[in-house]
């Protein structure tokens, strides 16, 4: 009796991406789901501020990719699928949305702690 075992269909791990890059996205998918679902007003109220400057360095196809993707976890098949974009096109966007956003938060110009931060005086009182 022979048994033929059937082809093992072979997945496709999608596009090479950096440790650095892979982060970024992650912070940026933190920062959407918190800003979207945060019990807490000062958590929320942060969070809608670093994804504020975290958007302001994408481009608006960038920043619509990067929700489907980071935000709401739609795979890069899927959200060729949505947009019938070609799936090239849209790794580029992935992939050059990730590395600026790496850059972003390499730079220093977000703030990853969670919270409202220092305590801020009003003053100065002479």
């Amino acid at each position: 009796m022979t048994s033929e075992n059937p082809p093992i269909p072979i997945e496709d791990l999608g596009p090479d991406i950096g440790f650095a890059e892979a982060q970024a996205a992650a912070l940026y998918g933190r920062d959407y789901r918190q800003a979207l679902a945060s019990d807490d007003g000062f958590q929320r109220l942060d969070a809608v501020e670093r994804l504020a400057r975290a958007r302001a360095a994408l481009s608006v196809q960038e920043v619509a990719v990067m929700d489907m993707a980071a935000g709401r976890g739609h795979a890069l098949a899927e959200i060729v699928r949505l947009t019938g974009r070609e799936t090239a096109f849209v790794e580029a966007l992935v992939l050059g949305a990730c590395a600026k956003l790496a850059a972003h938060y390499e730079a220093g110009e977000a703030d990853d702690e969670v919270g409202p931060g220092p305590l801020r005086l009003p003053g100065p009182f002479l």
